[in-house]
């Protein structure tokens, strides 16, 4: 994809997320965006893809988007919940910044305010060949030991019921330190080899701007060409182990 292509989704996009935030503030009954994919009801293959709210965004939008593309034969479940941590995915806590969920028929949809999905009853309704989460950043906020209690549990319940497991962690932010990220990875580091985790540092694909806004969340022209590049190179990292899962059921 050349950079003006790269431009042109990245507007798509963002116009989308846009209409999207201004629709859920005015009335926080869900939006219903129409798709022309092909029904999927008949596909065995399935995969989950949670996350928080940099999956609510251009980058969750635009991953979810390539595995689509790219993996027509495969149901895709991706669900985002702005603010959420492995706790929230436990217990079902509440979001007030976005839950957005895209269905495995393609039927997407976003409030301003819902409960985050429980894991256990994703996992058993989805039934995922693998399972995707994309959580970091609000670890940082946590207490130490829920931290890690949370974490492990969580990954112990993807290990047990989620199919093969690829967990996409913090991207670069200016609002937390080094430090605080690299505390984070190393849990994640740890219990990734426990429970058999693909770990993915976002860092590597990131760099936040030295200026502008919030510190944390990639928004504006510049941080969604980031979130957009952030998304391509996870997916060029993980296709290939994507496509040797699912390569039996496209071959049939």
């Amino acid at each position: 994809m050349n950079y003006l292509q790269r431009i042109s989704r990245v507007l798509a996009i963002s116009v989308v997320a846009n209409l999207f935030s201004c629709s859920v503030i005015g009335n926080e009954n869900k939006v219903a965006i129409a798709t022309d994919l092909p029904k999927k009801s008949h596909i065995q293959e399935r995969l989950l893809f949670i996350g928080d709210s940099h999956s609510v965004g251009i980058f969750g939008r635009s991953l979810t988007e390539l595995l689509q593309q790219n993996f027509p034969y495969v149901a895709i479940t991706a669900v985002a919940s702005c603010g959420s941590e492995p706790r929230w995915w436990l217990e079902g806590k509440a979001t007030n910044c976005g839950l957005l969920t895209h269905e495995a028929n393609g039927f997407e949809s976003k409030v301003l305010k819902g409960n985050t999905p429980k894991l256990h009853e994703l996992l058993n309704k989805v039934k995922p060949k693998i399972t995707i989460v994309a959580l970091g950043s609000n670890l940082v906020l946590m207490k130490e030991e829920d931290r890690e209690n949370y974490t492990e549990k969580m990954m112990a319940m993807v290990e047990d019921k989620g199919g093969q497991c690829i967990w996409i962690s913090a991207p670069d932010a200016r609002k937390f330190s080094a430090s605080d990220l690299n505390d984070v990875y190393a849990l994640l580091k740890k219990l990734s080899k426990l429970h058999h985790c693909k770990l993915i540092d976002s860092r590597k694909y990131t760099k936040y701007p030295n200026s502008g806004g919030d510190g944390l969340h990639y928004g504006g022209k510049e941080g969604a060409l980031i979130a957009t590049q952030w998304a391509e190179k996870i997916f060029d990292g993980i296709k290939p182990s994507l496509s040797k899962l699912f390569e039996h059921h496209h071959n049939r």
